[in-house]
Formats: C-alpha cells, structure tokens, sequence
C-alpha cells in the first residue's frame, strides 16, 4: 500500500533528482555534448556500401522511440488508471491483480535497453565522458551494469539520481519477476522470492509497502525522465536552433565540426545542408 502523501513526496523528489542530473550535465560538459544527449545520438551500423557511404553516426533516434510505443503506452494509462488517486481517495489499497501487473512494468523497466541506454549516457556525460554514440546494454548482469556504470557514477558526483535509483531497482525483486519466481501472499502481505541463494545483497522477500515504495520510484523515474527530458530537448531546441556538434565519420578524417538544427513543427533535430 502507498498513501497520496507518500506518493506525491517520491513524484517530486524523482523530479528534482532528473533536473539536477541534467542541470549538471548542462553546466560541466562541452555543449556539444549535451546538445547530442538531447538529440539522441546513435550509433547505427550500417551495411558496407562504397556507393552511398552511409555514416553510422545519427541523431533524432526515432528508432528506439518507435519500438518503445507500445509499453510505454500501456505503462502511461496504467499509472492514469491505478494511480490517478480520484477525489477523496487516499491510498492505493493492496490488489493481487494490481500487483501482478506492477511486476510486469517493474521488470520491463529494469530490461528495457532503450531506457538502460539513456541512463547509462547520462552517467557517462555527469563523469565528464564525451558522448558515447555506441551503447552495448548486456543480455546478462544487467543489475552490475545499473549498479557500477550508472548508479555508483552518479553517486560519486553526489547526485539525488543515484538515490533514486538505489530506491527503485533491486535485482533480486527484477530477476523473481522476469523468471515467474515469488509468490504473493495476501495474507501475510509479503511477495517471496524463490530466486533467493542467500548471497549478502539478496532478499528472500519483500512486504507490500516495500514494494509499493520500490515501484512507484522505479514508474516515476522511467516517466519523468523521457518527460524532462522531451521538454529540455524543446526547449533547447526553441532558444537555439541551430548549433554545432562534433560529428564522427567514417572517412579519412576521425570527426569533423557540423551544424544540426531544430525543426520545431516536426520536433526533431536534423543535420544542417
């Protein structure tokens, strides 16, 4: 169970934790940098063609935006629908159904590669990193990858993100759901894990107040996150239409310097002719 109160005081702290991370990146990076986090850079490989000398370097990932409809879709109109708190409604009552579909969401979280990959770049550009254009999210250990390459680094630069983060992912709790291992006891109000080996930073269990805390930091995130960061792509967009990068190719030369723009109609960002 998790109160309106409790609810609302995670929603606004999940939000300061995202604006400082990227305020930070905003003031310590070269602005090229930031300007290719907000245009999402990737890395696409390409099929060898002499002819068309296709660059593998792009922007404007619409790829990964498309791919990711469909759950994020569901996601938005589950919170709308079992978080919404209607009038007079104080708390989320404890629903085996609910909790079930919580597990679900909570897990697709913690796998998806695209989310991994915009997590993972921000930690990369808080440590001072160039952008990385090329983000290989692991098939296996994905809880070493959110806890060493994201987490810790941010947690070094004494930023609220890691917290959040830290509250919201555990592996034993992504794992047991991933696999159908646990078990929901009503009675009890606890989900136990049978993935539990006993290991120092594993949990045999969890209560549902537990888990409430845990899902709503993890469904905050994943929301506010490509939420903020749409709106500071805008806005950025809006007050600078036109900006320089540092373009890798695949040519002689390593990179060269190169103009992308912002279409405010389409809102995307593009390469200037």
């Amino acid at each position: 169970m998790i109160t309106l109160q409790r609810f609302r005081k995670i929603d606004k702290e999940v939000q300061k934790a995202i604006e400082e991370a990227f305020d930070h990146i905003a003031a310590n990076t070269l602005e090229h940098n930031y300007l290719l986090f907000l245009a999402e850079g990737e890395y696409k490989a390409r099929p060898t063609n002499p002819v068309l000398r296709l660059n593998p370097y792009t922007i404007d990932n619409r790829e990964d935006r498309y791919k990711d409809e469909s759950r994020l879709r569901f996601f938005i109109q589950f919170m709308k629908n079992q978080y919404g708190f209607p009038s007079g409604q104080t708390f989320i009552p404890d629903d085996e159904y609910q909790i079930t579909i919580e597990m679900m969401v909570y897990t697709h979280i913690w796998e998806a590669k695209t989310f991994l990959r915009q997590l993972y770049r921000t930690a990369e550009l808080v440590k001072g990193a160039s952008y990385p254009w090329q983000v290989e999210v692991p098939e296996m250990s994905k809880h070493t990858y959110i806890r060493s390459n994201i987490r810790d680094v941010l947690a070094k630069k004494k930023l609220k993100l890691a917290k959040v983060i830290s509250d919201g992912f555990h592996t034993s709790l992504r794992n047991a759901f991933a696999h159908s291992e646990y078990q929901i006891d009503m009675h009890k109000k606890q989900i136990y894990l049978d993935t539990y080996k006993g290991a120092s930073w594993d949990i045999p269990w969890i209560s549902f107040d537990d888990w409430s805390i845990r899902f709503a930091y993890s469904a905050l995130l994943s929301y506010h996150f490509l939420n903020i960061k749409a709106r500071r792509r805008k806005e950025f967009g809006t007050t600078k239409p036109k900006a320089l990068i540092i373009h890798p190719i695949t040519s002689v030369r390593h990179f060269r310097a190169r103009y992308i723009y912002y279409d405010q109609r389409r809102n995307s960002f593009g390469f200037h002719p």
